[in-house]
């Protein structure tokens, strides 16, 4: 759902809601939510309201563990989220975060996958962190905890100061400092 704040921001919110109901959780009851805002630079003008069904750029792709989703919001904004699955398939975790494209640079290509891992033998008792450039040409860091039923994970990216592309794009995982 994007839409207007009060302020005057630009927002678009991933809510997920129930596809099937249990004990605790009616069927359509909103159970997770991420959500990201920020001020239109001059010129740009965000859109009032809009909620519409999540574009799936795969949507007869079984989902896995953990997606990892690069989008255009309908601000024009480009936007990467992280979705963490239980083992009903239900969305457990997200985060999304979204930037206005410096004026040179048009939003990437709709594209799912998995998120980069570079050391999938990598200790699950500590915080990992990975660097990766998204699909929208964007320096992104995810914080992942895997300890526990389910993956805790964060997300920010932001547009290089620069228009050329990072020296290295190849993802890099490192432990949180202490």
């Amino acid at each position: 759902m994007s839409f207007t704040n009060a302020h005057g921001a630009a927002c678009t919110a991933l809510v997920v809601i129930a596809a099937y109901g249990s004990e605790y959780i009616a069927s359509g009851d909103e159970t997770e939510s991420s959500i990201d805002c920020e001020f239109p630079p001059e010129g740009k003008t965000p859109v009032r309201e809009e909620r519409q069904a999540f574009p799936d750029p795969e949507p007869d792709r079984r989902w896995g563990w953990t997606e990892l989703i690069t989008l255009t919001d309908a601000h024009g904004r480009a936007c990467t989220l992280v979705a963490t699955t239980v083992g009903s398939g239900a969305v457990d975790e997200s985060s999304i975060d979204c930037d206005y494209p410096p004026p040179e640079r048009r939003p990437g290509p709709s594209v799912r996958e998995s998120p980069p891992d570079p050391d999938p033998d990598s200790d699950d008792d500590r915080i990992q962190l990975v660097v990766f450039t998204d699909a929208h040409g964007r320096s992104c860091t995810t914080a992942t905890s895997k300890v526990g039923p389910t993956e805790e994970i964060d997300l920010t990216c932001a547009y290089p100061e620069r228009a050329e592309e990072p020296a290295d794009t190849t993802p890099q995982e490192t432990p949180a400092p202490r």
